[in-house]
């Protein structure tokens, strides 16, 4: 059986590679769920119109974003990822509206990303 030459970089290396400062290419498709599919300039009208408590979906969302990428990283890398423990949700929503307010078109999924990339690097 002929095998495909394919190359295979492992995501630990991407992770490496990401954190080093690259942005995701994020003109490409990716497919998210409920709140994932907002762009900031409706997490923020949500947010301002609905409250506080409202708040709380978007920051319970990008902690999840932010758990999953960390139990990806670490199973990769074999070692223990922790960006993001012990930041209060009020620092994380201050970076989502700081990362909003420079571009409310941006997908939520971008800024969270932006945030965990913020945050490594907090945690360095």
């Amino acid at each position: 059986m002929k095998r495909a030459n394919v190359l295979h970089v492992p995501a630990w290396i991407l992770a490496a590679v990401i954190s080093l400062g690259a942005q995701p290419a994020f003109g490409q498709v990716i497919w998210t769920v409920g709140i994932g599919r907002t762009s900031c300039a409706t997490a923020m009208e949500n947010i301002q119109k609905k409250g506080a408590g409202y708040q709380e979906h978007y920051l319970t969302w990008i902690g999840g974003f932010i758990s999953g990428f960390n139990m990806a990283e670490a199973e990769q890398t074999q070692s223990n990822v922790r960006v993001g423990e012990g930041i209060p949700n009020s620092k994380i929503a201050a970076l989502l509206k700081e990362k909003c307010a420079k571009d409310p078109k941006k997908p939520l999924p971008q800024a969270a990303f932006e945030i965990r990339a913020e945050l490594a690097e907090f945690r360095r």
